[in-house]
């Protein structure tokens, strides 16, 4: 299972990750993503974003 995670960054500082929706394959993750224009956002599976180890989606951001 894979977490579609939008990145949400605040213009005080500070950003949050939050997740938009589960899916079964990183594929179907990635056409929702698509679908829904989230450039700020990526795929990662849910064992290792609940355990903690993932890394946030804004260290690919380039903003």
């Amino acid at each position: 299972m894979f977490a579609l995670v939008l990145t949400v960054c605040y213009l005080g500082g500070g950003c949050d990750d939050l997740v938009v929706d589960a899916f079964n394959t990183v594929a179907e993750c990635r056409v929702a993503m698509r679908q829904q224009g989230l450039n700020q956002a990526g795929c990662y599976p849910i064992e290792e974003f609940i355990d903690g180890y993932w890394i946030p989606a804004h260290t690919h951001a380039d903003f």
